[in-house]
């Protein structure tokens, strides 16, 4: 998921042109609080005119300012008003499940999948509760998201790998255990695309199934590095194959010998995740998936 100011509307369209599965105009963190009201009228007419154009390539989110804040509401009443509906509503600084239920009940026509920003130690304490409300009814939640600027803000904690190594173990399980998506912070220093793509293999490896971005440059990096190796790909594909040849004769099976090794369906499932990464389709922000 690619942000863009929603000061900067001029980049709106280059923004989804730069090969992001998502583009997220952000009218909280990005935006000087002078701006606050003309971003979210550039935002929903951006919105607006691309719902009757009919655009293909990337999906269109907007994250709000807290529904705590002044701000916040009235992105909320702009954004019923403006008669759209996004992609994705993303919605920052989440503490409690009852956030969900507030947005669900004012703008439910607004959005189609709904994606909880989570960046307060009481967030992080409370997002596996916020991810099981799914099994109850929560609106639309596709994804729980790492806000780790201002959350290692208030940790006290650094802004780096080992800092939010913790939150991010948390956040992954609160969401994977409700069937829901994590996404990970962006990595800030636009210079350093080598960490950028070692941080993105790394949080892939821990279960986050989408990389957030803040600079076009930054979009290829990370669709490379969760392009699996040619290696796993070619096990994963023969596995599958094989798999499927199985499954047609009498001698299909729970689990069976492939390489001298046993699969069962836990191996399955990660050779078709595999295969599915090297498509490109493996878990990029996709509302027609949400829970």
């Amino acid at each position: 998921m690619l942000f863009v100011s929603g000061e900067k509307p001029e980049r709106f369209a280059k923004a989804m042109a730069a090969g992001a599965d998502l583009v997220c105009i952000d009218l909280e963190d990005a935006v000087h609080a002078t701006r606050k009201a003309d971003a979210r009228r550039e935002a929903f007419a951006f919105a607006s005119q691309r719902s009757t154009t009919e655009v293909r390539g990337a999906g269109l989110a907007v994250r709000l300012n807290g529904l705590r804040t002044r701000e916040g509401l009235a992105d909320v009443m702009a954004l019923i008003e403006s008669g759209v509906k996004l992609d994705y509503l993303v919605l920052p600084k989440v503490e409690h499940a009852q956030d969900l239920s507030l947005i669900h009940d004012w703008a439910s026509g607004s959005f189609t999948a709904l994606t909880a920003l989570v960046e307060t130690p009481l967030g992080i304490e409370n997002a596996a509760a916020m991810a099981a409300g799914v099994r109850h009814g929560a609106p639309r939640l596709a994804a729980l998201m790492l806000g780790g600027a201002d959350l290692s803000v208030e940790l006290g904690a650094a802004f780096d790998w080992a800092g939010l190594l913790s939150a991010r173990g948390r956040l992954v399980n609160a969401a994977r255990s409700a069937g829901l998506q994590a996404w990970d912070v962006p990595h800030l220093d636009l210079e350093d695309l080598p960490g950028l793509a070692n941080e993105t293999q790394a949080v892939l490896r821990m279960g986050f199934g989408c990389k957030a971005a803040i600079h076009p440059l930054q979009v290829p990096v990370i669709h490379s590095a969760f392009q699996p190796p040619d290696s796993e790909v070619r096990w994963a594909r023969a596995l599958t194959e094989a798999h499927a040849a199985r499954e047609a004769t009498p001698q299909a099976a729970g689990a069976f010998l492939f390489e001298g090794k046993m699969v069962d369906a836990p191996v399955l499932a990660k050779a078709r995740r595999i295969v599915r990464l090297a498509a490109g389709s493996g878990e990029a922000p996709a509302p027609d998936g949400a829970a």
